[in-house]
């Protein structure tokens, strides 16, 4: 394992805190899902599940890398599938919609948000299973119990800027220094609705100092719908600093050629674990594990992150072109009950709308 991480609680979430965030997001009615009839830690059989139809895959990564990482997956196992891109806003009221019935048109859920997911696990509407890859995941990267969802990568947060346009003498080496005056108007985050945002102010509300926010807003920073909107317009000039950018967007531009640059704030670098399981309520039980093994193998962590340009969390697998997050200070959410609730939530979309102007 690469990461030098602030240590983290298990996830193990306030089940009250959780369920309220779910509610404000319009899913007030608790609903338990019954379990498939096979015993749920039973191996896939893999003749099986080659006849179980396509598997669906739903995500809110990057769609190509996806694409790119179910073809690989295909390829390996013979197993048909697809992918369904919803930010968990929209993912979360689907799959409540479709386990009311008793069946699910998704199969595996890749999840930004293991708060949510978790609420899933306390519903009983994720598979348990217990890929035989497990053990090369550390506690506080899996469910609590094991085998409900697993981390397959940590998004970090971090500071880019392009250096023919910022001369790296006076770019922002901290958070604090986005606050200078001379950034007025040419610093990018997300706007409110994104996920990674919400928990970029999350973990430095605590950190910085209580003006800051204020300050922020003094510079008028810009609003973006994705990271990948902020690094093209950092590219083409159009923006000096991508004040909170995913860190693979970095690798992804230098894979390409293009001259980027990436801080990592000494006051630590806000992160966002990516969470994969099955929904209990599948119609293709056995392509699924087969999806979880493959997934969390060495072989699928390294195709995913080798696509993606990320850091795996598995201790044994290093992408040669990704460069080490040994020594960078990650944040990692620890209190899921205050960050799961709407409040604190409502507190943010209020406060970061004021902040960008929207």
């Amino acid at each position: 394992m690469r990461f030098s991480v602030r240590r983290p609680a298990a996830f193990n979430p306030d089940r009250r805190g959780l369920l309220a965030g779910l509610a404000a997001a319009g899913l007030a009615a608790p609903f338990v899902a019954s379990a498939p009839a096979e015993a749920a830690d039973a191996p896939p059989d893999l003749a099986q599940a080659r006849k179980e139809g396509t598997l669906v895959v739903m995500h809110s990564d990057q769609e190509n890398d996806v694409v790119n990482f179910l073809r690989a997956f295909t390829e390996k196992s013979g197993i048909q599938a697809l992918q369904q891109r919803a930010l968990p806003g929209s993912a979360m009221p689907k799959l409540q919609a479709e386990l009311r019935t008793g069946a699910s048109e998704v199969d595996a859920y890749m999840c930004s948000d293991p708060g949510l997911m978790d609420v899933l696990r306390q519903r009983k509407q994720l598979l348990a299973y217990v890929s035989p890859e497990m053990d090369a995941y550390a506690p506080n990267l899996r469910s609590d119990p094991v085998g409900y969802w697993t981390t397959y990568f940590i998004n970090v947060g971090s500071i880019l800027y392009d250096p023919r346009y910022v001369d790296p003498a006076i770019a922002p080496k901290t958070w604090m220094d986005l606050l200078d005056p001379r950034w007025s108007q040419q610093v990018g985050f997300q706007n409110s609705s994104a996920g990674t945002q919400y928990t970029w102010w999350y973990l430095l509300k605590d950190v910085l100092p209580k003006d800051y926010w204020t300050k922020l807003a003094q510079i008028k920073p810009r609003a973006y719908a994705s990271s990948t909107q902020i690094l093209s317009d950092i590219q083409n000039g159009n923006l000096k600093i991508g004040g909170k950018v995913s860190n693979y967007q970095y690798v992804k531009a230098k894979r390409l050629g293009q001259t980027i640059e990436i801080v990592y704030p000494p006051e630590g670098s806000p992160a966002q674990s990516e969470v994969v399981g099955i929904i209990v309520a599948t119609q293709r039980p056995n392509a699924s594990k087969v999806f979880i093994d493959y997934f969390l193998s060495r072989e699928g962590q390294t195709t995913w992150n080798r696509i993606q340009g990320s850091s795996s969390t598995r201790r044994d697998v290093m992408i040669p072109d990704v460069p080490t997050l040994e020594g960078v200070k990650i944040l990692l959410p620890t209190d899921f009950k205050d960050y799961a609730s709407p409040a604190r939530h409502a507190e943010f979309v209020k406060l970061w709308n004021s902040v960008t102007g929207m």
